[in-house]
């Protein structure tokens, strides 16, 4: 069952890619955001602030977040487990956060697709809108 979710996820992101951008203005907070239920959908939102690398690792985190949300909504047991780590060396702080999320199901499948992406022009925070198809 890890291995379905798991190939959804990648088929979903690779799908992701070939999305084009908001159609809503770039300085207009779309509806979904707030009401990820909305035009018949059953949805939800990932939220990822910039990413030390890059925009692909922020769309990927926002991805994450936006599935396990769904997979919460339908019943899916999620469970994440980070941790910080933070070390200095010659008087330089180094940090790193690792992240590891399981998902415990019984015959559940989800299959989803990305509605919508928004960056806020000004924080640069991604949103991303996932739906079940």
């Amino acid at each position: 069952m890890k291995l379905t979710l798991l190939i959804s996820f990648i088929l979903l992101i690779f799908s992701a890619c070939a999305q084009h951008g908001s159609k809503v203005s770039q300085f207009t907070k779309p509806s979904w955001i707030s009401n990820p239920n909305q035009d018949n959908y059953t949805g939800s939102i990932g939220i990822a602030h910039l990413h030390h690398k890059g925009f692909v690792y922020q769309r990927k985190l926002a991805i994450s977040r936006a599935l396990d949300e769904l997979a919460l909504q339908k019943g899916v047991l999620v469970s994440l487990d980070m941790q910080k780590i933070e070390e200095t060396k010659n008087n330089k702080l180094s940090t790193d956060v690792k992240v590891q999320t399981s998902y415990n199901t019984t015959q559940t499948t989800l299959s989803a697709q990305i509605k919508d992406t928004w960056q806020d022009p000004s924080s640069k925070t991604l949103f991303v809108w996932l739906v079940l198809n």
